[in-house]
């Protein structure tokens, strides 16, 4: 008897901690987390080093951190990963890697523009905002930028599980009168910095640069 009391008890405190308002997950699909990060967008991703350290290096390199910290601005935050496989496709061979600071200028201006295309300036894009509609914004590169909400669970059915948030970027050529849209899921949305929010791209379907 004892037992099952115990029992009971840990499993109403599980149910309480999983349907706090200050935490949730969306069926394992997307986080989203409420509630102020007590600090700048450039000073969580530097208190996350795990996996921001090379992102942080590139904003510094080009001299972004005032973009990036701006007020009142949303920050789509490519994981390093995705960086990762950005340069194996810049540098096939990694044992020939060079570092950061040895890039040529022309590699670093290519960087510059393509953290410019994770910023919507003076924007502040809430998930409780978005639907499956489509919603358009400008990035600080100047690009047409996309958000919509979709659903579906882990087996790919359509309006079926967890809804997340879908950032796609137009990539097509200066002066096409084509749109060509690439997409990228948000892994976790709602953080929010004192100077904007921060959505955290899922990179395992996204390549920094959107290659």
């Amino acid at each position: 008897m004892k037992r099952s009391i115990i029992a009971i008890l840990l499993a109403t405190v599980l149910f309480n901690f999983g349907c706090s308002d200050e935490y949730f997950t969306d069926g394992g699909v997307q986080d989203d987390l409420t509630g102020t990060l007590n600090v700048s967008t450039m000073e969580y991703l530097q208190n996350e080093p795990a996996r921001f350290d090379t992102l942080v290096a590139l904003i510094k390199l080009c001299g972004l951190e005032a973009d990036v910290a701006k007020s009142g601005s949303t920050f789509l935050a490519p994981q390093d990963y995705s960086i990762h496989n950005y340069f194996k496709l810049l540098f096939p061979d990694e044992n020939k890697w060079p570092p950061l600071s040895e890039l040529t200028a022309a590699e670093k201006e290519d960087i510059t523009q393509i953290l410019k295309n994770y910023i919507i300036p003076d924007q502040v894009i809430e998930r409780s905002a978005l639907s499956p509609a489509y919603s358009f914004a400008t990035t600080q590169g100047g690009k047409k930028a996309r958000f919509n909400l979709n659903r579906q669970d882990y087996l790919g059915n359509v309006n079926m599980g967890a809804a997340f948030i879908v950032y796609a970027l137009d990539v097509s050529r200066t002066g096409s009168t084509v749109e060509q849209f690439q997409s990228a899921n948000v892994a976790t949305s709602g953080l929010r910095s004192t100077n904007g929010i921060i959505h955290v791209l899922d990179s395992n379907t996204h390549i920094f640069g959107f290659k």
